[in-house]
């Protein structure tokens, strides 16, 4: 079936034209009760080419004002309300779109621009199912260029390869929309992630470049086009776009924040000029823009960029004033609630996590989420978060406060779904460890195990191999019989338990929390024999597999490991006291370093590919290049100060790259992905660390690196044999197993 537009001929356009004063006296019988309209058809097509104008403008601001009074002049015209709808998803009103699209399909359920308006409501609730069927259905039935958008926008999300396939059935003259051309650059630019080429990256500059010679008048091109010119650190190029799209759209908050983030961020100006080039920016979109809440949060959320709470916090209130049940009010409400969640960590980074200060805090952040959650608050968007941010403040409090707990946790399962493996695994474990509800904690593990795995299906791109997949998926299934064997536990259904628990080990057998609650339930089940269930030798039996299952679990992860605690109390329950555990605990550390040797060895890649060559820019500017390498074993770390787990492992990045400094066989050399030098800089002096720094300046993209940190591991013909994402448990001992591994290869 063709997907060319429907389009009427010259003769219908005639007979159409001639018949409008007829369908004017007959719209204005039926309008309004009889009364006359106020407008000509002419001026509500004018109307909704100027709606299409601020959509291509990104000028919300504006866009909504005027779609507010014409809407309410031509309530029953379906084509306006949506392009009207497409301005309040500028604003982020998703409310106000589910009615402007209930009002289209309240006069027509059919109507292809009230499922499309429909299908717009549900993306930005990001029911992406629900958006994809409403979308295809306007589509179908009426081949219109905001529907292509959507229904590929919507598609490319449930399957990627099916929004290729429709964008290349599509014909000519559809292909030449401005909306469909966006959305080919965006199918090119997910490629990159899913199709793991960052050739793709090429493929969609050149698709923006075409747009905007197209589409001249339309500002996407220029500022997607800065943004790639921004991450390369292009700034000439950069400069010369966003001055473009400023003078195209100077009303445009979208615009506008773009230009004084990238102002802020970048070294065009001594830091001691941005702060007034930017507020100069925003005098000007102050004088070319409506006075509206949208453009004052933009101005206050750039404040906040620039440290200046108080600034933000006065802008802040002038839009709580205004309307203290809107959707910019409830992000008033919700910075305020996360500004207090901030300071904890700054606090227990400061004072330490046991300080008075921290504990004080952990009652703030309380009191922050409790208030947040009391507020008019324009949707339900944010609760979850609130509850997950409730719940580790509760469960940092010393004694953990059991009935609010269990409170945060009931909260978290209505609304916080972002999150899955927390809100569906830790939270619940928690709740067993620490409430009386150990059943209902099971019950909502139950619950949300389908949302564990629809999660998981939508991250299906991230795992390159079945097995990897598989693993997950083991895990995570794993992850639920856990909380729900350990509920069973706290209930007192020992066997019930160990069945459960039995079965999560053998899906993750990995897991140091499975391994720990099995010994537990050994351990119970040694003193049901001792009490007269099986006698001596079948008590001995469970307490021999609890030692094993404690062993197992043992060295497992970072931090605490309650294994270790298990262990320790387990061998003084049966030797009667603690005397040798010292040297019982050696020949356990050592049993840990071997197998996790024996694991990292067998990670070898025997079929190694070379990387992609580089040269890039060390924080002093001085070049490097890949070709530098031959002939050393070379270890390459991508990171960036964004990055938790990244930061977690800098202290024993510090200590492996000055073990290698002065080994001439081997190059250390980290690739950080951070916005500006400026950053890299001050956070290093901040830590003390002088390890070797490149500039990431899109490398990453290139090699098609996903997750930070990876380090590869090179060996001196340029094969990469060791690749470590994620962090390490004993950074600085497993990363010279690697390097010694392949320097030994010479040797041989």
């Amino acid at each position: 079936m063709s997907t060319r537009s429907r389009r009427s001929g010259p003769m219908a356009g005639l007979l159409l034209a001639g018949m409008l004063p007829v369908f004017s006296l007959i719209l204005a019988a039926c309008e309004g009760g009889g009364a006359p309209r106020d407008y000509s058809p002419e001026e509500l097509e004018a109307a909704k080419a100027e709606l299409r104008a601020h959509r291509h403008l990104r000028t919300f601001e504006a866009g909504k004002l005027f779609g507010d009074e014409w809407v309410a002049r031509a309530p029953h015209d379906a084509e306006l309300r949506a392009l009207y709808a497409y301005q309040l998803v500028g604003w982020g009103f998703t409310r106000e779109v589910h009615e402007q699209a209930d009002a289209i399909l309240g006069d027509d359920p059919t109507n292809p621009w009230g499922l499309y308006t429909k299908a717009y409501a549900h993306f930005v609730d990001r029911e992406t199912d629900l958006a994809h069927d409403l979308a295809r259905d306007a589509w179908e039935a009426s081949p219109q260029p905001e529907f292509a958008f959507l229904y590929l926008r919507a598609l490319m999300r449930v399957d990627f390869e099916a929004a290729r396939e429709f964008l290349e059935s599509l014909d000519e003259e559809a292909r030449g929309w401005p909306e469909v051309l966006r959305m080919e650059a965006e199918l090119e630019s997910q490629a990159r992630y899913e199709l793991q080429d960052p050739a793709w990256a090429d493929s969609m500059r050149a698709t923006w470049a075409e747009y905007k010679e197209r589409f001249p008048d339309h500002v996407l091109g220029y500022t997607r086009l800065a943004n790639e010119a921004f991450n390369a650190r292009r700034m000439d190029e950069w400069t010369t776009l966003m001055e473009a799209a400023l003078e195209l759209s100077p009303g445009s908050a979208e615009v506008r924040g773009q230009h004084w983030m990238g102002l802020w961020l970048s070294e065009l100006l001594p830091r001691e000029e941005r702060r007034r080039a930017i507020e100069a920016g925003m005098a000007a979109y102050r004088e070319a823009s409506p006075e509206t809440v949208e453009g004052l949060q933009s101005i206050a959320s750039m404040y906040r960029q620039m440290g200046d709470e108080e600034r933000a916090a006065e802008i802040d209130a002038q839009i709580v004033q205004r309307d203290p049940a809107s959707y910019h009010a409830s992000s008033v409400y919700l910075t305020e609630m996360r500004a207090e969640d901030e300071r904890l960590s700054e606090i227990r980074e400061e004072y330490g996590p046991d300080s008075p200060e921290t504990r004080a805090q952990l009652e703030a952040v309380r009191d922050a989420v409790h208030d947040y959650l009391a507020k008019p608050l324009y949707s339900d968007t944010y609760r979850g978060g609130a509850y997950l941010n409730l719940y580790f403040a509760l469960l940092a409090m010393d004694p953990v406060p059991a009935e609010e707990l269990a409170d945060a946790m009931r909260g978290m399962a209505k609304h916080e779904r972002l999150n899955p493996h927390i809100t569906f695994a830790m939270a619940p474990l928690a709740m067993v460890d620490h409430t009386p509800y150990a059943l209902e904690a099971a019950d909502i593990v139950r619950a949300g195990a389908p949302q564990v795995f629809e999660t998981l299906k939508e991250r299906r791109s991230l795992y390159d191999t079945e097995g990897e997949w598989d693993g997950a998926l083991r895990g995570s299934l794993g992850s639920i019989y856990d909380v729900i064997g350990w509920a069973y536990f706290k209930a007192g259904r020992t066997d019930d338990a160990r069945h459960t628990l039995e079965r999560a080990l053998a899906l993750t057998e990995h897991n140091r929390d499975v391994r720990y609650h099995l010994g537990q339930v050994y351990e119970q089940l040694a003193t049901e024999a001792e009490d007269g269930r099986g006698g001596e030798e079948a008590a001995t039996a469970w307490l021999d597999r609890a030692e094993d299952s404690y062993i197992a679990g043992f060295g497992a992860s970072r931090g605490e490991n309650p294994n270790e605690t298990a262990l320790e109390a387990l061998y003084e329950r049966r030797n009667g006291s603690r005397e040798g555990i010292e040297e019982y605990l050696a020949t356990l550390d050592e049993r840990d370093r071997n197998r996790r040797y024996e694991r990292i060895m067998a990670s070898r890649e025997e079929a190694a590919e070379t990387y992609e060559p580089f040269e890039l820019a060390m924080l002093d500017g001085e070049m490097v290049n890949s070709a530098d390498l031959e002939g050393k074993i070379a270890v390459l770390h991508f990171w960036g100060t964004w990055c938790g787990p990244c930061i977690v492992e800098l202290p024993e990045y510090q200590e492996f790259d000055e073990r290698y400094r002065d080994d001439p066989d081997v190059q250390v050399l980290s690739i950080s992905n951070d916005d500006s030098n400026e950053i890299i800089e001050d956070y290093l002096a901040k830590n003390d660390y002088d390890f070797a720094v490149l500039v990431d300046a899109g490398y990453s993209e290139r090699a098609g690196v996903s997750a930070w940190p990876t380090t590869w591991f090179v060996d001196r013909d340029g094969l990469v044999r060791f690749v470590k994402i994620g962090t390490a448990l004993k950074l600085d001992q497993e990363f010279s197993w690697r390097v010694e591994a392949l320097r030994e290869d010479k040797e041989k």
